[in-house]
Order: C-alpha cells, then structure tokens, then sequence
C-alpha cells in the first residue's frame, strides 16, 4: 500500500487528512496536525502547513542535524526480522503456549461473517472499556458501514482469532504502508482477553513479519504518557521501543502562551519533553534537542507482564495488540523460516501473509 492509497482509505475512515506539496498531514487536535506517517522525516525549510495550523500549530519529524526544538516520542518494532519467542520471558511465553491451545488465527475475508461475528466482539470491548473513540459503531447499522470499508479495499490487513468452535475471539486490522505495518485496530472479547488472546494474535504478527522481507519497521503510534500501566507496557515488555525522534514544532504564539500558562503539563508532552513509566516513578527528561543531537531509544520497564497488563488499567483492554493480513493485492511471501529461532515449527505457510495458516505449535519450554 501507498502512502496515497493509506491517505484515501484513512479519508474514507472520516479522518481529516490534507495534502500540502506532498506531504499528507492528519488532523490531531483542532488546528494542531501532524504527518499522517509520524515516523517520517521532512526538512523543515520544505514543510508546508494546513492553513488551520496556522491558528494551532504542527509537527513533524526532522533529521538530528535539522532545526530541531522538540520530539516526537513513537513506539515501534524496529527489528521485526530479529523477533524470537525465546526472547519473552517465561511468564509470555507460557501465555502464548496456552493460547495457541485454544485460537487459530487466520484472515478473515467474509464480509458478512465479520458484520455478524466481530459486531458481537466489538459490543462485549466496548462494555468493558466504554472506549469513546468511533464508538458509533455499537450500532449495527454504522458497524456494517465500516465492515463494507474495510473489506473494499484489498489491501486491508484483517486477522481474527478463532476459538474452536469458529467464534470469533478478537480481531485487529493493520496496514503495510510502504515497508512499514501501521496498527490500526484491535479489539477483543472480554472472555478472550483472560484466555490471552491478545499477545497470541500478537505473536503471529510478529512471526510473520520476522519472514516478510517488504517489513522494516512494525509502527504502533505515539507513546501515550498513561500513568499506569496499560497498553504502552503491553507493547514494550514484548520488545517494542520507545523511540524519541526529533522533531520541530511550531505553535501559534497566543495558543504557546496559554498552554503554557494554564495547560504546562500538556504542553510539555507535546513537546516530548518528560516521559514516566508506567509506575511514574522514573522521568526521561530531555533538554531541548541540539542541532548535532543524534536520537536516542529507551526501553520503559514493562513492571506486569501478560494478563496482569491486559486485566489493570481499562485502557490495557482498549488495544494492547493487532494482527494483520499483509497487502493482498501484492501477495507478500511470507517467511519460510520452517523451524523458527526457538526450535518450533513456523505456523505460517511460504506462500504469502495473505493466506494465513495456523496451528497449534510446540512453543518450546515455557
């Protein structure tokens, strides 16, 4: 997928995107935008604005070398390739193995099903966590209309996990953009989420991506400064990174001022200033970035790990994990490792990531 064929499907998702002198910007906050792939580098002499930002501001990504005043603090995969169950602790590791007793996780491609199937999945996310965001779609009819957009577009990345009974357990929708899968969605039935279907379908994400030679980077969105632990310390006691880039920032000189004055706290997080783990009892505080500062990666202890994360804080339950069905219109190989790093059977067949196989594995020693 291109980033203009991600554009015009996040357009039709009701997402406000702009295209100035070809840079696609997304609509955060009103008046405040930034790129639609944050992770991107723009020089910032090239940078053209909307012109609502103008009354709020923007912000993108810049080279270390570039006139940087602030980062962009991003939480990524950034080895797919280098993935290895045997690197999680005992602890995921034994989640993962129960899981894979009990789901397959497979594309989904009937449109139907997933309008009768994942509605039901999406009703028992929602009583769980009253997730506000696009919660329009607890109506049937609004749900359909997303479900019908979804699968128009082939090279959207549809994954569910099955129990054995064929019900649906949890689904997630990702995007290959150019050589990076995006997260998009996730959402999973309260009963799956206590049987860990979640870092399951997340394991398969990154078993398959680790074969996918197309993927270079797995981009899961912008850190969110939660101040306990939830779906941030999912993310990141599996390996992901939190990834400071620099970045510059430009604000409205009356908007500055009264963030400053009456909303300090906010804006120092969008200027990437502090950042606390889960427990916020550690601060990465960074001074203003210097002309020659090169960016820096910190790996947030990831305190509980597995269920203990998925069953705290509501937002763990919101989207602790994705899954993906890789760019169909491309037929991606996928990784034909046969035996992966730690001695179990790949559960994913050589063809493509568009016709996902899976089965139960021999996941090692738990």
């Amino acid at each position: 997928m291109t980033i203009e064929e991600f554009a015009s499907f996040e357009r039709r998702q009701g997402e406000r995107i702009h295209q100035i002198n070809g840079i696609y910007w997304r609509r955060v906050r009103p008046l405040f935008y930034r790129p639609l792939l944050p992770y991107q580098e723009y020089p910032p002499p090239s940078v053209s604005s909307p012109l609502a930002a103008f009354f709020g501001g923007f912000q993108h990504a810049v080279s270390p070398h570039e006139g940087t005043n602030s980062f962009l603090n991003l939480l990524i995969f950034e080895n797919p390739k280098a993935y290895c169950l045997g690197d999680l602790d005992r602890h995921e590791r034994r989640e993962i193995k129960r899981a894979a007793d009990d789901f397959t996780v497979s594309l989904v491609t009937d449109v139907n099903e997933f309008k009768v199937q994942a509605y039901r999945v999406y009703l028992s996310f929602y009583e769980r966590t009253k997730y506000e965001y696009k919660s329009e779609r607890r109506d049937a009819g609004n749900f359909s209309k997303w479900a019908d957009s979804l699968f128009q577009n082939p090279k959207v990345i549809v994954l569910g996990a099955y129990k054995k009974n064929r019900e649906l357990g949890a689904i997630g929708v990702w995007h290959l953009v150019e050589d990076t899968l995006v997260y998009s969605t996730f959402f999973c039935e309260t009963e799956s989420l206590k049987m860990h279907a979640t870092g399951f379908m997340l394991h398969k994400v990154q078993e398959a991506a680790a074969g996918c030679q197309a993927i270079k980077q797995i981009f899961i969105g912008n850190y969110k400064y939660t101040a306990v632990k939830g779906v941030d310390d999912f993310y990141l006691a599996r390996g992901c990174k939190l990834v400071r880039k620099t970045a510059f920032l430009h604000i409205n000189p009356l908007t500055a001022f009264f963030l400053k004055r009456f909303l300090p706290e906010q804006y120092a997080r969008l200027r990437g200033d502090a950042i606390k783990d889960a427990q916020g009892d550690r601060d990465f505080e960074r001074a203003t970035p210097s002309q020659n500062e090169k960016p820096s990666i910190c790996t947030i202890p990831g305190g509980d790990k597995g269920s203990r994360i998925e069953q705290g804080h509501p937002a763990a339950m919101t989207a602790p994990c994705s899954a993906a069905r890789l760019e169909a219109a491309k037929t991606i190989p996928v990784a034909a490792r046969g035996q992966g790093c730690c001695g179990a059977a790949s559960p994913l067949q050589p063809e493509s990531l568009t016709k996902i196989e899976t089965r139960p594995l021999d996941l090692g020693a738990s």
